[in-house]
Formats: structure tokens, C-alpha cells, sequence
């Protein structure tokens, strides 16, 4: 009886132990699954905070296009998106200008952006964390994270509002008006005005035909060249990105300038050629045939062959022109450092001085039989071919 009373008792100890869990077994199993748990929570935690971060950033870089335009859209080459700033002319007040019209501006087309949920009408102005988006300057940032997400739209806000227009006004022929004919131009541009409306800049011209508009806002924006005798009008628009000074050339339909054949005559048999062997040296004498004073402010010297560049022109013994790297070229306009007056009946000498084979230098040209067409800036034009070496 012990004997069978023993085997029954070993047997239920083998049962229980095969098929229960000891109190240490269950404990680990429990700090296990906590442990787990916990990785598991914190890991959703950390993804949930880099998806809240990159919705942030995506929603930063929308409000930076809202306000400055998206670089990346043309139209045959040229960018056709400004934001809030190419179509108003200024930085916007605060964050509401880009979803509302912040008074009833006229050139505001609006909205800029959206918010992505019709049921929260502030949310374009809020982060992933619910917290409001700061805005200074060029700087819109994001707190909510408690560390700062910023998005920089640029160096300043002047890259974006003070830009620079400039450009050259010629007539179809490429002779710059001169002294005598600025005044007969005049150069316009409409810009917005940064508080709603409009305003139309005006430039003066120089006697070389150049011209340069300041504080001028990012985007698209219309430009006149107007000839006033006629009212001829050239209009053009100009594209200004930001930190930028575009340059443009407008030529007008007409030789306005040129077409009247000037009143300065070369003397005939003046033209000659110096010094020594070289012949490199070009000189010639004109005179004033008119009864008024004729200024001159630019020369135009083309010519075939040889292939040769000069570098100084001296008129009546006064240097206007010195370019040694590039020199001049043929059919090149080259415009002088001061205008020159040849006064009714006055006889004035004009030398075009070092002749060479590149635009950087080289050796000498003879230019000895070569044919010139001359065209002085007051319209004045005339042809010679020196063939006298002195």
C-alpha cells in the first residue's frame, strides 16, 4: 500500500509540472510582455513625431510658395509663378493675407493656399502639433515639436521687393539717342505697388540709351520704351527673380536717330594711316557742315577684312575710348566716356588707334586698303579706304 500510495504521489508531481507555470515563469512572462509593450509604444511614438515632422515640412515649403511663387513653374523658359509678393509687390502682413484678401486689394488673386480641412478654417496657420506657425521677416517657423522646424525663404526681405531693372534703348540700327535725342524717350514700368494697387516708374535715359529702375518686386511686370515725337510705344515685360538685376535691350522700330544722315562730313583725302610699317594707326579729319552744334557720343566702325581689333579711339586729341582686353570689334558700338560737340564749321581729327589680330591682343594689322563704313551717333555716315601710310 505505501508502496502504491508513493507512485501516486510522483505521478501527480510529474502531471503539474508539465502542465502549469511556476510563479517565476509568470512573472518573467509578464515583465517580458511589458517590455515589449513599452518598445512597441515608444517606436509608435517616434513614428508618429517624424510623420507630424514631415507634414510640418510639407506644409512650411506650401506656405513659402503661397507667399513667394514655385520656381519650378514656366511658361517657354520663363518662370510664371510670383505668389502673394509678384502680385501684390510686398511681403504679406501675416498668414491670414494668403487664404483672404487682407483689404480688398485689387491686384490680390488669391487664395495662395487652402486648408486641408473645410472644418478647421485656421488650419493652413497651424503645425502638425496644433500650434500656431510664427512668421518675421523671411522666416515662417514651426514650435509645436518643441524644437524649431524653420523654413528661410531667402537672404532678406529686399531679395524679394528691392530688385533692379536696367537696359539699353536703341533705334532699329543700334545708335544710341545721344544728347541731343534723351529727352525724346521715355521709359515706363508697372509694378504693384505692395498695397493693393498699381504704380507706373519712370526712368530717365543717358546718351548711351541706358536706364535702370530700382525697388522693383519679384515677377512679371510690364515695360514701355516710348518715343515721344511719334508716340511710338515699345512694350515688352520683364521677368524679376529674386536678388536680381535683369538687363534687357529694346530696339525701336525706326532709325529715329540715324535716319537723317547727320551733318558731320569726312574731309575728303584726311584719311591716312600710322605710324611707320605697321599702319596699324587710322586717322581722318570731319567737320560740322550744319549751322548748329553736333554732339557725339558714340562711333560705329565696320569693316571686312582683315580680321582686326582696335583699341583706343582719340577724338581732337582727347582719348573717349580705351579698351585693351577685349578691344573693339567691327560693326561694334562703342559709346564714349564723355560726348564730344563739333560746333558749326569746326574741323575735328579722330583716330582709331592699335590695330591687332585678336580681341586680347596679337600681333599688328596693316590695315592699309581697307574699306570703312564709319556711323557717328548723331546719324552722321560715311565710307573711306586709307591707302596713305605715313
Amino acid at each position: 500500500m505505501v508502496a502504491d500510495s508513493d507512485m501516486a504521489t510522483r505521478s501527480l508531481r510529474r502531471t503539474s509540472g508539465s502542465d502549469g507555470f511556476t510563479l517565476i515563469e509568470v512573472i518573467l512572462v509578464i515583465i517580458i510582455t511589458g517590455i515589449l509593450v513599452t518598445v512597441a509604444l515608444r517606436s509608435g511614438g517616434v513614428i508618429y513625431d517624424s510623420a507630424r515632422t514631415e507634414e510640418t515640412k510639407q506644409e512650411l515649403q506650401a506656405l513659402a510658395i503661397a507667399m513667394v511663387g514655385n520656381p519650378e513653374l514656366q511658361n517657354n523658359g520663363v518662370r510664371s509663378d510670383f505668389g502673394y509678393v509678384g502680385d501684390v509687390g510686398a511681403m504679406p502682413p501675416n498668414l491670414d493675407a494668403l487664404n483672404s484678401n487682407p483689404g480688398s486689394y485689387s491686384t490680390w488673386k488669391g487664395p495662395y493656399i487652402d486648408n486641408r480641412f473645410t472644418q478647421k478654417t485656421d488650419d493652413y496657420k497651424k503645425d502638425a502639433w496644433d500650434a500656431n506657425y510664427s512668421y518675421s521677416g523671411v522666416n515662417i517657423t514651426s514650435t509645436g515639436s518643441g524644437s524649431d522646424i524653420v523654413r528661410t525663404l531667402g537672404n532678406s526681405v529686399g531679395d524679394f521687393t528691392i530688385n533692379q531693372v536696367r537696359g539699353v534703348v536703341f533705334d532699329r540700327d543700334g545708335t544710341p539717342p545721344g544728347s541731343t535725342y534723351r529727352d525724346s524717350l521715355a521709359v515706363r514700368m508697372t509694378i504693384p505697388n505692395g498695397s493693393g494697387g498699381t504704380v507706373t516708374k519712370s526712368a530717365a535715359v543717358d546718351i548711351g540709351g541706358y536706364f535702370a529702375f530700382d525697388s522693383i518686386p519679384i515677377g512679371n511686370h510690364d515695360i514701355e520704351v516710348i518715343y515721344l515725337p511719334d508716340d511710338d510705344t515699345l512694350r515688352r515685360f520683364v521677368s524679376v527673380l529674386p536678388a536680381s538685376s535683369p538687363y534687357g535691350e529694346y530696339s525701336l522700330a525706326n532709325n529715329v536717330w540715324s535716319g537723317g544722315g547727320g551733318g558731320l562730313a569726312m574731309v575728303t583725302g584726311s584719311d591716312t594711316l600710322f605710324p611707320g610699317t605697321h599702319c596699324n594707326n587710322v586717322s581722318f579729319w570731319i567737320s560740322n557742315t550744319t549751322a548748329s552744334p553736333i554732339t557725339v557720343s558714340s562711333i560705329e566702325l565696320t569693316w571686312t577684312s582683315p580680321v582686326a581689333y582696335y583699341r583706343t579711339v582719340v577724338w581732337n586729341g582727347v582719348t573717349v575710348f580705351d579698351s585693351n582686353n577685349p578691344k573693339a570689334a567691327s560693326g561694334e558700338l562703342v559709346l564714349f566716356s564723355s560726348p564730344q560737340t563739333v560746333n558749326p564749321g569746326e574741323t575735328v581729327t579722330v583716330q582709331l588707334q592699335t590695330y591687332q589680330s585678336q580681341a586680347t591682343g596679337g600681333p599688328k594689322v596693316d590695315m592699309t586698303g581697307t574699306d570703312f563704313t564709319v556711323e557717328f551717333s548723331d546719324g552722321s555716315t560715311f565710307d573711306f579706304v586709307p591707302s596713305i601710310c605715313l
